[in-house]
């Protein structure tokens, strides 16, 4: 082994090769598996030339200090005692790793730039993944689909790569190679009669936009624009003029892409969200420990699973004082009446950006509202198509409550805000026929009491029943589509909506004015959980919604008489949604306590600044790149880009003392 010859662009090579070993093949010893195998081969040769060769320079004594520092904290301090976690020795490898790395390539005088350029086996290997559409066994890798039927590549699904950790670790490799082109192309003499005349250049600058294109990962879109716009700040090459230029047509182009694809970069992500539980648990200190943030921070979703299950999925197991919060829940859910108010919001356009919001409260005085879960949006400007006919209070027998379910209970008051317009219903008896009427089932047929049977009136509310008795319709004299609007209802329940239920609707296609209708809207409740459904168009039928599952949609519950909300159950389908939208540093400050991550972002933040604006410029921009997409995706904690992460600190590191 004393005799293997390790250069970068041989580390480079073994780092690509590792990107095309799917995750998890192999014995899964002490969590090794087939993927880890070259960093290990590789880190033994290097380790084995270290020790011939060993002589105690700063740059040892630095990093020395940093690593035994590190894993006492981690072992001893943050949490609990644990030497043998996998999640710290994951750490303490990689960072080993670049350590041994760095020093060979300092050593042989050769440039760290060259264990990136070796990307392009990736970039080649994925491009025929896309051609050939290969499916990997992983839910996020290979090429995933979206069950459209489409064979065509830029519609059938997104690119997941070989390597674990699917679209967001793929796309980050993609825009940080195609950076590397565009870089050797605005440091050419004559960058137009390089784009030509370097065809290797050119070929996988093209295979690597349009790999990158083909992941969706937004995170990826945005650190490679932030990789693009460092490059040309630090450009010489380019006047500043002609910069300005540049940024300025890149920047309009962005934002016209953000405008015409809004679906793309608008959509709901549940990031911010779940960032927000992350923060809550995060401490000075101590820390949950190494690989425990999901146990930690989505205890109150995870908890709602089988005890069961959570082992065999998560291999989780709580305490028994750490499972309290699920026999409060059971309590709160328990059936028994309940009365408040329910308000559903829609904001045709959010602000300035051509995406529609949509979002549910309660409220149990009428005054002060608390949202049920988050906000909603697809992303797109929802065009509500345009009814005429009657607003409906729950649905009229024509499948808007399915299975025969309708509310159980008495609704009092309905109020439509509408644009400048503002309109109260109050069901008592005395208004009927007036503010609002009672039909029969499917038809604008007066409901009669002599002869259909009485309706049920109690402190001035309405009795709700089955929409195959008869529907409540509300007289429509505004078309809000392409408006604003808010719907409020107050309504005392016998018990919570177990089944699928509409509590309000526009989607009678009656004819009142002369006009065909076609159903448009609903606001449904779904086992306790909100629903907003439409129509785009009537084939289709109710095919779109928000709201729903999402952990971050909240649930109406029943709190001693009054209306109260919880998160949502958690259930298996969301389990990358839990693994996969966090902030790397966030992510390590819940397990291992704020305190060492500053250490670190500080010490990197002072890295960068001392070695700017010198001949490290690129690898800077590159490590930038991998900064901000860890703010969306905890890259440091996916060990096929932890192996690129922290070679470039560490090479910074070396870059100071030897200066």
């Amino acid at each position: 082994m004393n005799n293997v010859k390790i250069n970068s662009k041989n580390i480079g090579t073994i780092f690509a090769l590792t990107l095309l070993i799917p995750a998890n093949y192999g014995a899964d010893l002490f969590g090794i598996n087939l993927e880890d195998l070259p960093l290990i081969f590789l880190f033994l040769v290097l380790l084995m030339q270290k020790i011939k060769n060993f002589n105690l320079t700063n740059f040892d004594k630095v990093f020395y200090t940093f690593l035994i520092c590190f894993i006492i904290y981690t072992s001893f301090i943050s949490s609990e005692f644990t030497i043998f976690n996998q999640i710290n020795l994951r750490f303490y490898f990689y960072f080993l790793l670049g350590f041994l790395c760095i020093d060979s390539i300092e050593k042989n005088k050769e440039s760290l730039l060259e264990v990136f350029n070796q990307l392009w086996i990736v970039m080649l290997a994925n491009f025929f993944l896309v051609i050939f559409q290969l499916q990997l066994p992983g839910t996020i890798d290979g090429w995933v689909l979206n069950n459209s039927g489409s064979i065509n590549p830029f519609t059938s699904g997104r690119l997941g790569g070989f390597q674990g950790g699917g679209p967001n670790v793929i796309g980050i490799f993609c825009s940080v190679y195609a950076l590397i082109c565009i870089n050797n192309l605005t440091t050419s003499d004559n960058f137009k009669k390089y784009f030509f005349t370097n065809k290797f250049n050119t070929a996988f600058l093209l295979i690597a936009l349009l790999n990158l294109y083909l992941t969706f990962s937004r995170g990826s879109y945005l650190a490679f624009f932030v990789g693009l716009t460092l490059i040309l700040y630090f450009s010489k090459n380019i006047d500043k003029s002609s910069k300005i230029k540049i940024f300025s047509i890149g920047l309009i182009f962005s934002l016209g892409i953000i405008y015409f694809y809004p679906s793309i970069f608008l959509k709901q992500s549940n990031r911010s969200f779940l960032n927000s539980l992350g923060i809550n648990n995060v401490e000075i200190i101590s820390g949950s420990g190494g690989g425990n943030y999901i146990k930690k921070v989505y205890k109150d979703y995870l908890i709602t699973l089988d005890d069961d299950v959570l082992n065999e999925e998560f291999n989780i197991v709580y305490d028994d004082n750490e499972l309290i919060t699920k026999e409060n829940q059971n309590k709160e859910l328990e059936d028994s009446p309940a009365e408040g108010f329910l308000k559903f919001k829609f904001d045709y356009r959010d602000s300035f950006l051509p995406r529609s919001i949509i979002s549910f409260y309660y409220s149990n005085d009428g005054l002060n509202w608390n949202q049920i879960g988050s906000n909603h949006t697809s992303g797109l400007v929802i065009d509500l198509i345009e009814n005429t006919s009657f607003f409906e209070v729950g649905g009229w027998a024509d499948g808007q409550s399915p299975g025969g379910s309708y509310l159980d209970g008495f609704i009092k008051k309905v109020i439509v805000n509408a644009g400048n317009n503002k309109k109260e219903i109050n069901f008592t008896e005395d208004n009927r026929d007036k503010d609002y009427f009672i039909y029969l089932p499917m038809s604008n047929q007066y409901y009669d009491n002599r002869n259909d049977g009485k309706i049920v009136y109690k402190d001035d509310a309405i009795k709700l029943k089955r929409p195959r008795s008869y529907w409540i319709a509300l007289p429509n004299e505004n078309n809000i589509s392409g408006e604003d609007f808010e719907i409020i209802i107050q309504l005392k329940l016998d018990n919570i909506p177990k089944g699928n239920e509409t509590l309000f609707s526009q989607s009678s296609i009656l004819s009142n004015d002369g006009n065909i209708n076609n159903q448009s809207w609903k606001w449904s409740i779904i086992d306790g959980r909100m629903y907003f459904f439409w129509v785009d168009d009537i084939v289709s039928g109710y095919s779109n919604f928000l709201g729903g599952q999402s952990l971050r949609s909240g649930k109406l519950i029943f709190n001693n008489g009054k209306f109260d909300s919880s998160i949502s159950e958690f259930t298996l389908s969301q389990y990358d949604e839990i693994t996969t939208s966090h902030n790397g540093f966030l992510t390590m400050s819940v397990e291992y306590g704020l305190l060492p991550v500053l250490i670190i972002v500080i010490s990197i933040l002072y890295l960068i600044l001392k070695n700017i604006n010198k001949e490290n410029t690129l690898e800077i921009v590159i490590f930038s790149m991998l900064i901000t997409q860890n703010l969306t995706n905890d890259l440091i904690y996916a060990p096929d880009v932890s192996i690129y992460f922290w070679l470039v600190p560490i090479f910074l590191l070396k870059r100071t003392l030897k200066n």
